[in-house]
């Protein structure tokens, strides 16, 4: 650290530029002409290639594919319900003809 005068200088230069740097920088980009130059450059707004797309087609066929997989989804629930009815007959099946006797299962191996 520099002492006497020149320390004060040094201190009032970095000070200065503390100071300025940022009111500056808010001066320049803060022009509308350079706010619009930088968002058309880095491009901040993003539009649809064309104009006249018809959104209706698209919404159409955003419903038809979801009402697809809405029919897809209750037919794999049928399917699973239909396999635990199947399974839980069959257990009760098993139950009454004394597969399950009162012996307590361990495991797969009965350990």
């Amino acid at each position: 650290m520099v002492h006497g005068r020149q320390g004060m200088k040094l201190e009032a230069l970095k000070f200065s530029i503390y100071i300025i740097v940022p009111i500056g920088a808010s001066m320049a980009f803060n022009e509308p002409i350079v706010q619009q130059v930088c968002a058309d450059y880095f491009q901040f707004l993003k539009y649809p290639a064309s104009p006249n797309i018809n959104l209706r087609e698209e919404f159409e066929e955003l419903q038809e594919k979801r009402q697809k997989e809405k029919e897809a989804r209750e037919a794999y629930a049928d399917q699973i319900r239909k396999l635990q009815e199947s399974a839980q007959s069959k257990r009760e099946i098993v139950e009454a003809v004394g597969g399950g006797g009162g012996e307590e299962r361990k495991g797969w191996f009965r350990w």
